[in-house]
């Protein structure tokens, strides 16, 4: 039987105007380093190797990692923020785990980034990679 973990990345898409907000309570209230800002996006870390990323409304982030766009044309609707978060499974071995999930009927989203990036049952939008890949690349260090 494959198994998968929790990957140490996600990102929340958001309104821009809690960014004060947020930036205050993560922090200021939290104490997680403001690790990079962008006008569409702030990356923390909270602990030693949890990242998250909050993607504020319109832009599309492009110059921010290497070609991923992570930021929605319009604002999320209240309905919309229900599913507003992704999360990070991790895989030894990435294409079987893949292939299972497919297969099982999930929806694939369309998502400019090589990870496959799918809604479960039950709604939650997670992006699968592999256990020893190499995802500094979201860290900003």
């Amino acid at each position: 039987m494959t198994k998968v973990i929790f990957g140490n990345h996600s990102a929340l898409r958001v309104r821009r105007t809690e960014r004060d907000r947020i930036r205050k309570f993560y922090r200021d209230v939290l104490g997680c380093e403001l690790t990079r800002e962008f006008d569409d996006k702030d990356d923390f870390r909270l602990g030693d190797d949890f990242y998250i990323a909050f993607l504020y409304g319109s832009g599309d982030g492009r110059e921010v990692d290497e070609g991923v766009a992570y930021a929605a044309e319009d604002a999320l609707s209240d309905d919309d923020f229900l599913k507003a978060i992704f999360l990070e499974l991790k895989a030894a071995d990435v294409e079987k785990t893949r292939q299972k999930i497919v297969d099982f009927g999930v929806k694939v989203l369309d998502v400019p980034d090589p990870h496959l990036y799918f809604q479960a049952p039950g709604g939650q939008v997670f992006r699968l990679v592999g256990t020893n890949e190499d995802l500094s690349r979201y860290e900003g260090n």
